[in-house]
């Protein structure tokens, strides 16, 4: 019977005794961990045979009974023994160093998704060391249990949330070190909101990346609410958007009451939902986030005081039974801004928001008369309207006319200070064409610019067709009148010296 089944035979029968209360991955990391120590012994003995045989070869070179070649054989196969020797050491250290790694376990045990008072998205999450001793036990049956768990004690943890790139903050955490049955609980800020994210654990050489999904909870009763669009313009007669996100991270059922207290009272506004009116939106354990549109309906005639100026407002959601409050809110201010203050005594949650109501200024040029007739020498006199169509009053209005070459202009206002909505101002116009003028059709535009605020204000242009005639002959046409004359008298007294005949 060879040296190496003998060994086999001896390692049988504790193993099959054992074997009764092992699992079966642990039956087979117990058979790799003996497999790897018989290829030592093994490798051991053959080494140690190598060893007899290379000390006998050498004595008997060193008496010259064996030739340097034989020599020099019996070196190499020793050497290449204690190689394999070495090898078969190394690969039992790494079959306990996997072993021990298969026994060590740094399980999530929780991971909470919160908002704070402030609206930040947090993420509270507790890891623990699980590492099994039993699993370890198979590495050194002679250790005791406090020297398996030295073992197992986990250094330097590092610890990341990712949903594709980091978005945890801290980006990247440490852990010293982790016993075993040790929990450590950690807090992250989200920093983009995710129902989900993978864990990821860096310890030993093991890198795992952990998919969790994040259980809600909250340490508000009521959602929060949040908008990226804080602050908008709406011109008079036309209806702003506010996008609103709701969002509570709670497994009940519950309805929230949404309400927008601080606009002046002649600016109607309504929630929508999925194209619906709503007045109430609800969540519960399949809901946590819900987007609403603020819609404000600002009216064509707004008191001026509001126009043109920013008005701080506050979109609410809240407890139903909060609704007499904020009622009486209203009924306290009317028109009036509502202070912040008053806002943070209600049982609610809230986003301030900004609306600056502008109004429209819109010019027209009136001209009754769109032909016009001058002779060469003369000069050109029209009267056009400036007129406001907008909502707003207009200022520093001056005419812009475009003349044809050479001609040249004067107006009367030069500047109209201030033209308010559905006012209208006369314009004296007078042109002037060139001594050399040739005879034929003209075009002249006119057109009136103004301002609002820092906005200019530019109305269509009218043209005004000029048709410019040949210069008058006085004098020829006196003659022509006298001969026409004498020429009828003449015909005057023929007529009646025939009749007398």
């Amino acid at each position: 019977m060879s040296r190496t089944l003998l060994f086999c035979l001896l390692l049988w029968t504790p193993l099959h005794t054992a074997a009764q209360s092992l699992t079966k991955d642990q039956q087979l990391s117990k058979l790799r961990l003996r497999e790897s120590m018989l290829k030592l012994d093994y490798r051991s003995a053959s080494l140690q045979s190598h060893r007899d045989e290379l000390t006998a070869t050498k004595e008997l070179f060193d008496q010259g009974f064996v030739a340097l070649q034989k020599y020099k054989q019996t070196l190499n196969r020793f050497e290449q023994a204690r190689l394999n020797y070495e090898e078969a050491e190394i690969n039992l250290e790494k079959v306990k160093l996997d072993l021990l790694k298969n026994a060590t376990h740094i399980v999530v045990e929780q991971a909470h998704k919160y908002k704070t008072e402030d609206g930040k998205s947090m993420v509270d999450l507790t890891l623990s060391n699980d590492s099994d001793i039993r699993d370890a036990l198979l590495v050194d049956e002679s250790l005791s249990e406090e020297e398996l768990r030295i073992l197992l004690k986990v250094e330097n943890i590092y610890i990341s949330l990712r949903h594709g790139p980091i978005v945890g903050e801290p980006y990247e955490v440490r852990i010293p070190s982790l016993a075993v049955g040790e929990r450590k609980s950690l807090t992250f800020r989200l920093l983009s909101d995710e129902e989900a994210v993978y864990v990821g654990l860096n310890y030993l050489d093991i890198h795992e990346s952990k998919p969790v999904i994040l259980k809600k909870g909250s340490l508000q009763d009521l959602p929060s609410i949040n908008s990226s669009q804080f602050s908008q313009e709406g011109e008079l007669n036309e209806t702003v958007s506010f996008g609103l996100t709701l969002q509570r991270l709670s497994d009940d059922e519950r309805n929230f009451a949404l309400a927008a207290v601080g606009l002046p009272q002649r600016i109607d506004y309504a929630f929508h939902n999925d194209g619906a009116k709503v007045n109430q939106v609800k969540f519960d354990e399949t809901t946590s986030k819900v987007q609403v549109q603020l819609q404000l309906e600002i009216p064509e005639k707004l008191n001026e005081r509001f126009i043109g100026r920013t008005r701080s407002f506050f979109a609410l959601v809240t407890n139903p039974s909060e609704y007499a409050q904020i009622n009486a809110l209203r009924a306290k201010y009317g028109d009036d801004p509502i202070p912040e203050k008053k806002i943070k005594t209600l049982k609610s949650d809230y986003v301030k928001l900004e609306l600056i109501p502008k109004g429209i200024g819109k010019l027209e040029v009136l001209v009754s008369n769109r032909y016009q007739e001058i002779k060469v020498d003369e000069e050109l006199q029209i009267r056009v309207e400036f007129l406001n169509r907008g909502t707003v009053a207009v200022q520093n209005i001056k005419a812009a006319l475009d003349l044809p070459y050479e001609w040249e202009e004067e107006v009367d206002p030069a500047l109209i200070k201030i033209l308010d909505p559905g006012e209208r101002i006369a314009i004296n116009i007078k042109a002037r064409p060139p001594v050399d003028i040739a005879i034929g059709d003209y075009e002249l535009g006119v057109e009136a610019q103004g301002q609002v605020g820092t906005e200019n204000i530019e109305s269509l242009e009218k043209n005004i067709t000029v048709r410019v005639g040949a210069r008058s002959n006085i004098a020829g046409n006196t003659i022509l009148i006298g001969i026409l004359v004498l020429l009828v008298c003449g015909i005057g007294l023929a007529s009646v010296k025939i009749s007398r005949r």
